[in-house]
């Protein structure tokens, strides 16, 4: 996480709700597992710049139970953080937006505010004028795929509709697959 350090920024429900993003609905007691054969396979996410983004997209998150607006609605995280070119393969080493940090300056970032959880992605892929700031194949086909743009072009307008929309996909995405005890978990709410 770029706010707190946490190892997954996916998982890190207080910074993204810290950052101006939406409150995500925790379930507590998920059981840690206790040897590598009991986690989930690697390669749940997708790549960045595949032949055909929209079906790649499909592909990774419907094998997981989500649709099209939950796959574009998670997309919208990319509000925050940025891209090394040297650990993905994607974006400039540096931009004015990301020259000076926090922590480690440089990459590339989705969004001006890079630590700021708004709706502003969605604006700035559908608008495409700032070449400082990037746009990946599965960034730009949320806006060329029909029934992904949709969701995308109401995100761009309506935060409100994007945040009720996000926090409910992310709480589906963080609890796939996980065991808690008390079986049904803990809901502090």
């Amino acid at each position: 996480c770029y706010l707190c350090g946490s190892v997954s920024a996916c998982q890190c429900y207080s910074c993204r709700e810290e950052a101006g993003g939406p409150k995500i609905p925790m379930i507590y007691g998920r059981v840690d597992v206790s040897a590598p054969d009991q986690c989930p396979p690697e390669g749940r996410l997708p790549a960045a710049g595949p032949p055909s983004p929209a079906e790649h997209l499909r592909e990774v998150f419907y094998r997981m139970g989500l649709n099209d607006k939950e796959i574009v609605a998670l997309s919208g995280a990319h509000t925050l953080g940025r891209s090394r070119p040297e650990r993905s393969g994607w974006g400039k080493p540096e931009t004015k937006y990301t020259k000076n940090g926090p922590g480690a300056p440089g990459g590339q970032s989705w969004t001006s505010q890079w630590l700021k959880f708004d709706n502003s992605y969605f604006k700035d892929v559908k608008e495409r004028r700032d070449e400082d700031l990037l746009v990946l194949p599965t960034d730009a086909v949320l806006f060329e795929d029909s029934s992904f743009k949709i969701y995308a072009e109401k995100y761009a307008e309506d935060q409100d509709t994007f945040f009720e929309d996000y926090a409910e996909a992310h709480a589906k995405l963080s609890n796939l697959g996980s065991k808690f005890d008390p079986p049904k978990g803990v809901s502090l709410d």
